[in-house]
């Protein structure tokens, strides 16, 4: 090997050894910033988490002050560069988070951004945390710790530290709600309607019945001047035409106890007791005898059908076959809004069995008991329209008198 080649074989070992070492140095170099990098990395991890960890606290001590917190730890008065912290640490897209009113920041998260927000780690302790939900301390809802949030998507996801979370479509579930609902309460309807059936048609025919009868009248003399005028209503009863009257009670008894005198007008301020007594001096009289009737008090079912004849609402029907209302009961009944008194019998107009006054005037003591009381109807002169319907029921003492209290004849008997 000559001088020239030894020199060049030299040359080349010496640039090997410079690439590697040069390629060697790059390697570390390259590591050394790997690790920097990785530190580097590290630090501004450890920095957001420490962050993150710092904003819940804030979260927490919102909940403790009442304040308005969401699911992501947003709360009223939140900064926003807190905010944006929660926002990078949720990996939110805009629209997803919003900034409302003082501020309160919102968040609205499409199904899969539930599921990036939730996934791993201890994000269910942070959002437990954050969503302590106004009860002042995580400690007082360890037992009850269950949170929702509904999404973009309809979907309403709620988070409990027992079960998970479960996803429901609330649209779907409204519908079928809402459906179940509708067809309850059809089925409602019609249990209403089969229930209510056989009374509409027994108030139908009863309404045909009434229409079709011809009332007779019948009239009995009870002294010279005072007599007791009777309508036939069907069941083979007689319903005195007007309610008793101070004349045909002076006639039997001798008195007239009532507060607003007039021969004409009803009888008043007397008790069921009292009228016991009228009666057994009533049926005692020679014409009454003679007239084949025995007067007594309705029962209450009596007394309802009478002053209804054949009526299917409130109130009572007319000849015509017009049903008197709430608003035209005024045709039929002194009452509260007409009256500051009783008045004469047979001003208002009749029943379709040509009885006066069923409603309003007086009261009218019934034979029913209840309770050891005595059952009053058809409201009186200081009664409201409510109080004069057909099936209002009343209640008082057999030994009360007052002076919206009266009566009317019942009698059964040949009907000659």
């Amino acid at each position: 090997m000559n001088t020239h080649t030894f020199l060049f074989v030299v040359m080349l070992c010496m640039t090997a050894l410079f690439t590697s070492a040069q390629s060697s140095f790059r390697d570390f170099t390259d590591a050394v910033d790997a690790t920097l990098d990785a530190a580097r990395e590290s630090r501004e991890q450890n920095a957001a988490e420490t962050d993150v960890r710092a904003i819940f606290a804030k979260a927490k001590a919102a909940a403790d002050e009442d304040d308005k917190l969401n699911l992501c730890g947003f709360y009223t008065g939140m900064s926003a560069a807190d905010a944006r912290t929660l926002v990078g640490h949720y990996a939110l897209k805009d629209g997803e988070w919003s900034l409302e009113g003082d501020p309160v920041y919102k968040i609205l998260l499409s199904l899969k951004g539930v599921r990036r927000v939730t996934k791993g780690g201890n994000t269910f302790d942070e959002l437990a945390q954050a969503v302590a939900n106004r009860v002042g301390s995580l400690k007082q809802d360890w037992e009850t710790k269950v949170y929702s949030l509904k999404t973009i998507d309809g979907i309403s996801v709620t988070m409990s530290e027992s079960s998970g979370f479960t996803m429901v479509d609330t649209e779907a579930k409204a519908a079928a709600e809402r459906k179940a609902r509708e067809e309850r309460e059809a089925a409602e309807r019609k249990a209403r309607e089969e229930r209510a059936a056989p009374e509409r048609k027994a108030k139908e025919e009863a309404k045909k019945t009434a229409l079709a009868w011809q009332s007779k009248s019948k009239k009995v003399s009870i002294s010279d001047s005072v007599s007791i005028e009777l309508q036939s209503v069907p069941g083979n009863l007689w319903f005195g035409k007007y309610e008793v009257t101070q004349a045909q009670w002076k006639a039997v008894m001798g008195d007239n106890p009532s507060r607003f005198k007039g021969a004409d007008n009803p009888v008043e301020n007397v008790s069921w007791d009292d009228c016991q007594e009228f009666l057994k001096k009533l049926n005692a009289l020679p014409a009454v005898k003679e007239s084949g009737l025995t007067f007594r008090l309705p029962t209450e079912e009596e007394w309802e059908y009478a002053c209804r004849a054949g009526a299917t609402g409130k109130y009572c029907l007319l000849a015509n076959g017009t049903e008197i209302t709430a608003d035209t009961l005024g045709r039929v009944a002194w009452f509260k809004d007409n009256s500051d008194s009783t008045h004469p019998v047979g001003q208002k107009e009749p029943n379709s069995f040509g009885l006066y006054d069923m409603h309003g005037n007086v009261w009218e003591w019934t034979s029913t008991a209840d309770r050891g009381r005595r059952v009053p109807r058809g409201g009186g002169w200081y009664s409201s329209a409510r109080l004069c319907e057909s099936s209002y029921r009343n209640w008082s003492s057999p030994v009360l008198r007052y002076s919206r209290l009266g009566f009317r004849l019942c009698a059964s008997g040949r009907a000659d």
